[in-house]
């Protein structure tokens, strides 16, 4: 954003240009004063200097998700978390799988 300002500042300063009467004719280019020339030239340079800087960005992408799974579950696998409850009475038992989105954090 600085450089964007001082630029814009710049630019202000070289268009800025006061009109001057050229004695006889004298200092000019097809009835154009050599000072506003410059001053084209100066305003174009400075234009061209906002579009090379333009080409960076400062601005940076999204930072990288983490996905997790609830403690004691396996690791996220194309961010679903799995689970397993093993539940019994006396000598039987019995297994359960579930899966869950992964969080993210």
């Amino acid at each position: 954003m600085k450089k964007l300002l001082v630029a814009a500042a710049a630019l202000a300063f070289a268009v800025n240009v006061n009109a001057q009467e050229a004695a006889g004719g004298e200092g000019t280019i097809g009835g154009v004063a050599t000072s506003t020339v410059a001053a084209g030239v100066v305003g174009v340079a400075v234009a061209a200097a906002i579009i090379s800087n333009n080409r960076g960005s400062s601005v940076t992408g999204p930072e990288e998700e983490v996905l997790v799974c609830n403690s004691g579950d396996g690791s996220p696998v194309n961010g679903v978390c799995t689970g397993v409850v093993v539940t019994g009475t006396g000598s039987t038992t019995a297994t359960a799988t579930y899966t869950y989105a992964a969080s993210v954090q």
